[in-house]
């Protein structure tokens, strides 16, 4: 008996398909083509795919808006003062998604509700509104600094939805961990081949690597826009430890080597001095958390000595940061003594109005923590420092704890150690006026809480096991113990 065809639902994609080729044809023949285009052609394509996928749709939505970190400052403006990242629409286009097969997503409703104290932090938000009475209002640079958090909401949702099932932590770290390497790449190509511009001229701006007080030649990153891509790297590195486990074969885990050490060398190259000590920080971390004590001193030692091999420029711009953090810069380092500067000031703005001055009131503080702190209140600055700690030693603990939980504690060294560089990034940069910056750091945030809340409700059904399992053992040994009593 011969079966009826049936005409695929994916046919009615052909003549679309076809009429998006010409019209692109035409655009491109009248405007030209940019970066633009080619940005919506992906976001367009990737739409198509999460729609066409269903159920699974927002795992691969996931995985897509992790690719869109490295688009880095190629945003679109809504206003002269107002600019929307790709990242943001993409998050709120799948909340959206999410939102339609409610239904279906998430099983488990504990794993879509909010921290607490994320909960508590709310309301700040809207207390940060309050200049709205006075009439003395920024509204457009208000709303940069606002949307930057609000975004917090969608984005949980969505990746505790999507994190629910394990096989999605895999691809999504991963990529996240390809989108580094490959930030990391492009940085390095234009530092030591700066005619690449010529290759990709809408793409690369200013390659040539600009010259520090110190004399220390940073390089540009400009097709992420600034040498600020290298905190991608610091967060995506520690995930070579996950990959490591994951790939066992030799010549991916000399790939996996091969890729951190691309990634240190954009952290190098970066002149970052809060990145180099991210660095270091993640590797020490390393080495607590493996309890490899000995190993950690001996190689602290090796560092010494490769200390003293570094270019001069270099040995000073490290020593300009020592000097910086004991409250003394160096002339030439005016960089670190404006950033000193600001983040006094912020302190006494914070000390003298502790309610708070409303948002983007305090600018770019270079401290993120001070700047909430001098914006929405010393509570709310408290609240936020507060909760990092309270994420970090939370983790700590159940990596500590994990072994016992199956390859699910994998991801929890790596996320560990990112988490660690997301306090420093907010402590020494300013990254929450610039989606672009925060997108990547509350990611990490995000993920961190979700693992944290996965292991919770692994840990506990663990536990009801094995009590469940001796109860059992208990009733079998007297139930033994009664029949040899009666001789049976």
């Amino acid at each position: 008996m011969t079966r009826s065809w049936r005409p695929s639902p994916y046919l009615f994609l052909i003549p679309v398909a076809v009429l998006l080729a010409i019209l692109t044809d035409v655009y491109i023949v009248d405007y030209g083509s940019s970066y633009r285009e080619v940005i919506v052609a992906l976001c367009l394509l990737a739409g198509f795919r999460v729609v066409l996928a269903s159920r699974s749709g927002l795992k691969v939505g996931l995985v897509f808006l992790v690719t869109t970190f490295g688009l880095g400052y190629r945003t679109m403006s809504v206003t002269p003062n107002l600019r929307v990242h790709p990242s943001e629409l993409v998050v709120l286009g799948l909340f959206g998604l999410l939102i339609m097969q409610q239904p279906k997503w998430p099983r488990s409703k504990d794993m879509a509700r909010l921290p607490t104290w994320f909960l508590l932090f709310i309301p700040f938000w809207l207390w940060g509104w309050r200049p709205l009475v006075s009439g003395d209002i920024k509204w457009e640079f208000m709303f940069s600094e606002f949307k930057n958090f609000i975004v917090l909401i969608p984005l949980f949702v969505l990746a505790s939805t999507a994190l629910e099932e394990k096989s999605v932590w895999r691809p999504v770290l991963l990529t996240f961990y390809l989108v580094g390497t490959w930030i990391a790449a492009m940085g390095l190509l234009e530092y030591m081949y700066p005619q690449v511009k010529t290759l990709f001229p809408s793409f690369v701006s200013d390659p040539i690597p600009y010259e520090t007080g110190e004399g220390f030649q940073r390089a540009n990153f400009s097709f992420w826009g600034t040498s600020d891509a290298v905190y991608i790297c610091v967060l995506a590195m520690p995930i070579g430890t996950a990959v490591w486990e994951w790939w066992s074969a030799s010549w991916k885990r000399a790939l996996n080597v091969l890729i951190v050490a691309t990634m240190l060398g954009a952290v190098y190259i970066s002149g970052h001095r809060n990145a180099w000590l991210m660095i270091t920080v993640q590797f020490l971390g390393l080495l607590a958390v493996k309890k490899r004590y000995l190993l950690g001193l001996a190689l602290l030692f090796v560092f010494l000595l490769a200390y003293q091999l570094l270019p001069n420029a270099a040995r000073d711009r490290v020593y300009s940061g020592a000097e910086l953090v004991t409250g003394q810069p160096l002339k030439y380092d005016t960089s670190g003594t404006k950033r000193w500067g600001r983040a006094t000031t912020s302190l006494t703005n914070s000390l003298e109005e502790p309610l708070g001055r409303g948002w983007a009131a305090a600018g770019w503080v270079h401290n993120d923590f001070l700047q909430v702190a001098e914006n929405l209140g010393l509570a709310a600055g408290a609240l936020f420092i507060g909760a990092f700690i309270f994420t970090l030693q939370r983790l700590w603990r159940r990596v500590g704890t994990a072994s016992k939980l199956g390859e699910q504690r994998i991801p929890g060294t790596a996320l560990l150690l990112s988490f660690t560089s997301v306090g420093i990034i907010l402590a020494t940069e300013a990254a929450l006026d610039l989606p672009q910056q925060i997108l990547p750091i509350w990611f990490i945030w995000v993920i961190a809480e979700i693992w944290l809340r996965q292991m919770h409700m692994k840990r506990a059904t663990i536990d009801d096991t094995s009590s469940n399992l001796g109860a059992f053992a208990n009733l079998q040994l007297c139930y033994d113990r009664a029949r040899y009593s009666r001789g049976g």
